[in-house]
Parts: C-alpha cells; sequence; structure tokens
C-alpha cells in the first residue's frame, strides 16, 4: 500500500497552486527516472524556497 506523506501532499499543493492543473504541471515537467521532475524555472518563476518540484507520475 502506498502512503502519502506530509510532504508529498506539500508537494503536491505547491506544484497545483503554482500550474493551476495537473494537466499544464505535467505539460511543463521532463519525465526523468521515472519521475515527472518540474524544474523552478518552468512557468517561468523560481518555486518558494527555490528546490526543483519532483513527483511520482501518478501522483500528478
Amino acid at each position: 500500500m502506498r502512503v502519502n506523506t506530509a510532504e508529498s501532499i506539500e508537494t503536491g499543493i505547491r506544484v497545483h497552486a503554482r500550474f493551476g492543473s495537473w494537466k499544464a504541471a505535467r505539460n511543463a515537467a521532463d519525465y526523468v527516472d521515472g519521475k515527472f521532475v518540474v524544474r523552478e524555472g518552468a512557468d517561468g518563476g523560481a518555486d518558494a524556497d527555490g528546490a526543483d518540484l519532483e513527483a511520482k507520475p501518478n501522483s500528478i
């Protein structure tokens, strides 16, 4: 069974807030080593803490 951690939930909230939809987040992301990776400049701006946002494919 897969359980969402507090960190993964927070990442999901930040990604969705930043892009407005999961489709937009997927379109802006690269797929690397089995994960969608959203780079900090993908939408023209940096994430609040400057970190790259990563999520498993079925999380976005």
